[in-house]
């Protein structure tokens, strides 16, 4: 009989771990997706309307240039802050800051021209600002497939989580408590994913994703398993 009850213990642990995994995840893949589109649409549509803005003379390609940078700029750390912990933590390890427009500038001249701004032409100057321009509406084709691809697994992990929830519940004897026992593991696993994400994050460094990822699995973990026994404590 008491192998039998550690057996089930086991069993109802495993799943509380496999479930807050899988919701934390979840979660974090389908958020950053949303981001990464709302930055795709917001800088493609900076690059057309000021590309429409030189093209009627509203505004020199030096003036869009500049003024383009620092909006895009805005743009990825306004958009940082809608990233999940781990989304972020990814984003500074592609790329800390925004560039300058100065250090903008200079890369473009370079590879359109090969030579330093200071030694172009006004016309092939207006070229390398308008290239600015046209940049700020181009994404990393890796980037992009990467979150498409981890969208899908976050809707597949919904389905994993809700799959463990049923079973949970449909199998218990009372089928409240075992609703709102899995209310608690999956809050658990949130507040302590988000905790060990943030921890993680302190300790190694912003640009960290492994790190953090590691945090966030290890903090749900600990957070899923403390509501179980807390719950199983209380009731």
């Amino acid at each position: 009989m008491e192998h039998e009850f550690q057996n089930q213990y086991e069993l109802e642990k495993a799943l509380a771990l496999m479930e807050s995994s899988a919701f934390n995840f979840a979660y974090r893949f389908i958020q950053d997706s949303k981001v990464r589109d709302s930055y795709i649409k917001q800088t493609q549509n900076l690059t057309k309307e000021y590309r429409l803005r030189v093209n009627t003379g509203q505004i020199s390609a030096l003036g869009a240039a500049k003024q383009v940078q620092s909006i895009r700029n805005e743009i990825i750390e306004a958009q940082r802050l809608r990233s999940s912990d781990i989304g972020k933590a990814k984003a500074v390890s592609l790329k800390q800051t925004g560039l300058s427009f100065n250090e903008l500038t200079d890369k473009y001249a370079e590879k359109k021209y090969g030579k330093s701004l200071s030694s172009l032409s006004i016309v092939q100057k207006n070229q390398v600002y308008l290239e600015i321009v046209e940049s700020a509406g181009r994404t990393r084709p890796a980037v992009n497939a990467m979150t498409k691809r981890y969208s899908v697994l976050g809707r597949s992990l919904i389905v994993v989580t809700i799959g463990v929830a049923v079973y949970n519940i449909t199998t218990a004897d009372d089928k409240v408590k075992a609703t709102a026992k899995e209310g608690a593991i999956i809050g658990g696993g949130i507040a302590g994913g988000a905790a060990g994400g943030a921890l993680a994050g302190l300790a190694c460094g912003p640009g960290a994703p492994v790190c953090v990822t590691i945090g966030v699995f290890v903090g749900g973990a600990l957070g899923a398993l403390g509501a179980d026994l807390s719950f199983g404590w209380l009731f």
